[in-house]
């Protein structure tokens, strides 16, 4: 006990040296939240790891790259199917809950829900007449795959927003802990079942497997998300008419959708600069590996976006504060995680099959793109609080463009490691781009800035 505190009160002062310009009560919301995702999503990379590396080890690597490209597409189907939602709730709640409008937050909330059953019938319903009338390649032969996975569209958008609105009322473990661990749980647990009956892991059984594996989350989530709403559709006040601003969702939606292709698009374009369906399946693995590299991204977006969205863009030089301190966490989790993925990425590679080990140079380019995001810090975040969602879209379109553009450049030349290098390309130009746009707008700058500021003070 004795070893904790002093370890408690070790981290508490780091911390605090690294909070310059921030008050004590956001300071706690801060160490709290992080700390308690730290421990949620340690957990969750365990066992997604594991949960992954046994699907892989149980199937060929061909049935497990086109699992990876169909639910490529159902997590694109998802994002139109939420059409913005997710951002919204979180843009909106944490005002309502500050203005005292409960009954108003628990409208959103079933408003939001009662979206996606008529959203996924429609978007499932266009996606499915399109690839079913035009031959389009490596998705037309797929349609009875993709068929298949139509509740998985429906779960995957509804775990999503829940989780969103979980957050956004400041529960952040319960908003992760059903994705984060239940969830590759729950994987482990019928890859175990299938394995005892026997049952052969094609890339249909693969689709089957983890749309049961959503749905228990799904229902997880929707029970969580159903008791906050009663407690504050509960509350003792007149219900206010809720109305939806129509170009904020679009731009939201615009963000959601943006940002999923950038993460995507070139596990998208493998297919038509590759005969190997294994080649998706590889360059999934190593994305999930140098996914570890926005780890400490994603820990603190748990917590900032409520925390900006209290904050007014008058409020500069605290939003400011906020940014700087969000930001040194981030680089002071992330270089120890660069340097193992650097040392020992071949040798992690390798646990999923030789034929994994030849992207290694994929994982590293990945990685260094993935570290881009904690160096510049959270521009985006701010812009997306800050009702500057607008310009949140066009730097995405032009992420989203650059890569297009790079991939199908160095696709050609260097197969999966040309798509690594242009991930990595894309990324530098939109970190750059976000942080002049953050600065323009809010006035708040990026580490990138202050190095500039430094150059030009010098005599």
């Amino acid at each position: 006990m004795r070893l904790w505190t002093r370890n408690s009160g070790e981290i508490s002062g780091i911390f605090r040296r690294l909070s310059g310009g921030v008050n004590a009560a956001d300071r706690r919301r801060i160490f709290r939240g992080t700390f308690q995702s730290f421990l949620i999503q340690a957990i969750s990379v365990a066992l997604v790891f594991a949960s992954n590396l046994w699907l892989v080890r149980s199937s060929d690597p061909d049935a497990y790259g086109l699992y990876v490209h169909v639910f490529n597409w159902v997590s694109i189907l998802a994002v139109f199917v939420v059409a913005g939602r997710d951002d919204l709730v979180l843009a909106l709640i944490p005002k309502y809950v500050r203005e005292g409008k409960n009954r108003l937050v628990a409208r959103l909330i079933r408003a939001c829900n009662r979206w996606l059953v008529l959203a996924t019938l429609v978007v499932t319903g266009v996606f499915l007449a399109i690839i079913g009338l035009f031959p389009v390649r490596a998705l037309s032969e797929n349609i009875r795959l993709f068929l298949l996975s139509i509740p998985a569209v429906y779960l995957t958008a509804c775990l999503g927003i829940n989780q969103m609105i979980l957050q956004s009322l400041d529960h952040i473990r319960q908003s992760q802990i059903v994705e984060r661990i239940a969830k590759p749980l729950l994987l482990i647990f019928f890859v175990g079942v299938f394995h005892l009956a026997a049952t052969s892991f094609n890339g249909k059984n693969l689709i089957l497997l983890s749309t049961i594996v959503l749905g228990i989350s799904g229902a997880a989530v929707l029970v969580l998300t159903g008791q906050k709403m009663r407690r504050l559709a509960a509350t003792p006040e007149p219900t206010p008419r809720l109305t939806i601003d129509t170009r904020q969702v679009f731009y939201f939606f615009s963000v959601s959708l943006l940002n999923l292709l950038s993460t995507r698009l070139t596990m998208l374009l493998l297919p038509y600069f590759t005969v190997a369906a294994k080649d998706v399946g590889i360059f999934n693995i190593c994305s999930r590996f140098a996914d570890l590299l926005i780890f400490p991204f994603f820990l603190m977006h748990s917590v900032l976006p409520q925390l900006f969205a209290r904050h007014t863009p008058e409020e500069k030089t605290y939003t400011q504060g906020l940014f700087d301190t969000s930001n040194r966490l981030m680089l002071l989790l992330c270089v120890p995680l660069l340097l193992g993925i650097v040392l020992l990425g071949k040798f992690m590679l390798s646990w999923f099959g030789q034929p994994y080990t030849g992207g290694y140079a994929t994982l590293v380019y990945l990685s260094l793109a993935q570290l881009l995001f904690s160096l510049f810090g959270p521009s985006n975040t701010i812009l997306m609080t800050q009702g500057l969602e607008k310009y949140s879209a066009i730097c995405l379109l032009a992420y989203v463009l650059i890569l297009a553009i790079s991939s199908c450049i160095l696709l050609p030349l260097a197969g999966m490691t040309g798509g690594a290098l242009a991930v990595l390309v894309s990324s530098l130009c939109y970190n750059i781009l976000l942080a002049v746009v953050c600065y323009r707008t809010t006035g708040v700058y990026s580490p990138f800035f202050r190095l500039r500021r430094r150059q030009v003070r010098r005599p």
